[in-house]
């Protein structure tokens, strides 16, 4: 049964802050340590998370590459995806498509309120209203019954995966 993970990156520096765009903002000290902290929590899941898919913007691609280092993979094994920087729903489903069918887990990281959508429509399509807001550095854990559970289509609930966590670092 895998684990897929939808991550908000860790606290950044403001653009204005950073003299930098938004793309390009880092991580400020705190969201640094979150980002190592996401990543040893996630370490303590199982089965192991050998997967790790981010957007390509700065603040997301360290977040993840704090996050591989803390399951035990190199940063380098970080996946960057440029849709997901300003893509919506469809980009990150794309991104979901695309993780290997032997995949044990996978996280994705990304921005709000994009992941705030995109946990809304894998659960019930955010048909209850009830779409979480993501801080930096939270994550949605889900426990599938196999990778085919994101791309089947779905009826009034059945068979949508389970939101089995929500955390805020």
């Amino acid at each position: 049964m895998p684990l897929l993970v939808l991550a908000r990156h860790a606290h950044t520096i403001p653009a204005a802050e950073a003299g930098t765009d938004d793309f390009d903002r880092p991580l400020s000290d705190a969201g640094q340590a979150q980002a190592r902290r996401m990543g040893e929590h996630l370490a303590s899941l199982a089965p192991a998370i050998d997967t790790v898919i981010a957007s390509s913007a700065v603040r997301t691609v360290a977040t993840a590459e704090a996050i591989a280092s803390g399951l035990g993979a190199a940063p380098a094994a970080v996946v960057k995806d440029p849709s997901l920087y300003s893509g919506w729903v469809d980009a990150w489903a794309d991104a979901m498509a695309a993780i290997p069918a032997d995949a044990a887990g996978a996280v994705i990281v990304g921005h709000e309120p994009t992941v705030s959508a995109v946990v809304a429509h894998v659960t019930d399509g955010g048909a209850s209203g009830q779409v979480p807001r993501f801080p930096p550095s939270s994550i949605a854990v889900f426990r599938l019954e196999s990778w085919d559970d994101l791309n089947a289509p779905h009826v009034a609930g059945a068979g949508r995966p389970e939101l089995i966590r929500h955390f805020k670092e």
